[in-house]
């Protein structure tokens, strides 16, 4: 459970406060913070389906997936990534918010996504996430405020003959009453670049495990082409 921080500022030292800042350093401040906040890469792409943590989302229909961003200096950053369902003609929009920043030998971030769908309410949802990686991998941890379900990703990477080849190994530890996942992608994509562009085809194999590896949840391929911008 995260707690927030309550900060109580007097009404006194509010005054002073206001008194002691002028306009012009006010000025200065908000120049400093749009100078140091930079869009980062746009991303849109087409999917043969839209498969979220090994689950099928958008009931075998293509997917028009992407996101925009803004990143600040200090490490902050927001994202909003969408995504077509097929069903319904609705769209999931997911809105992130993340504090990243290194370490020595490590770097960590910790953030909350806000999962929104448009045509379908009753499907919204919130989590919050805290991870760390390192030149080995990635490890993340998420957990659903809703559902209170707490889902872990381990993530590891290399290059060979100029591809990326990612594995993704997922573990849901679900609240009482419900059935564990666990899930392994495996993904192989090429960046091709092409003067202001980056074009990315790739291919995803999600293979199920667990109580949840079903006829009804069956292994899901996804093949992609993503432009980056």
């Amino acid at each position: 459970m995260l707690k927030k921080m309550k900060y109580i500022i007097s009404s006194a030292a509010v005054g002073c406060f206001m008194l002691a800042a002028s306009p012009a350093s006010y000025a200065v401040d908000m120049d400093s913070l749009f100078v140091d906040t930079e869009a980062t890469d746009t991303n849109i792409g087409l999917y043969s389906q839209y498969v979220w943590r090994g689950q099928r989302q958008s009931v075998g229909a293509m997917s028009v997936q992407g996101d925009v961003g803004l990143a600040h200096d200090s490490g902050a950053s927001a994202n909003v990534w969408f995504a077509t369902l097929g069903a319904g003609n609705a769209t999931e929009f997911d809105i992130t918010l993340d504090y990243s920043a290194d370490l020595e030998f490590m770097s960590y971030s910790a953030g909350m996504i806000l999962y929104r769908y448009h045509n379908n309410g009753a499907a919204n949802a919130s989590e919050v996430y805290a991870g760390v990686s390192h030149d080995l991998g990635s490890a993340t941890a998420y957990y659903d405020i809703d559902s209170k379900n707490i889902w872990l990703d381990l993530t590891s990477g290399i290059e060979l003959a100029e591809l990326a080849i990612e594995g993704t190994l997922s573990f849901s530890a679900p609240d009482v009453g419900t059935s564990e996942f666990v899930n392994l992608a495996i993904g192989v994509s090429k960046e091709i670049e092409m003067r202001d562009i980056v074009i990315s085809p790739s291919f995803t194999y999600n293979y199920h495990m667990g109580a949840l590896a079903t006829a009804a949840t069956p292994d899901a391929l996804v093949l992609s082409v993503n432009i980056t911008y």
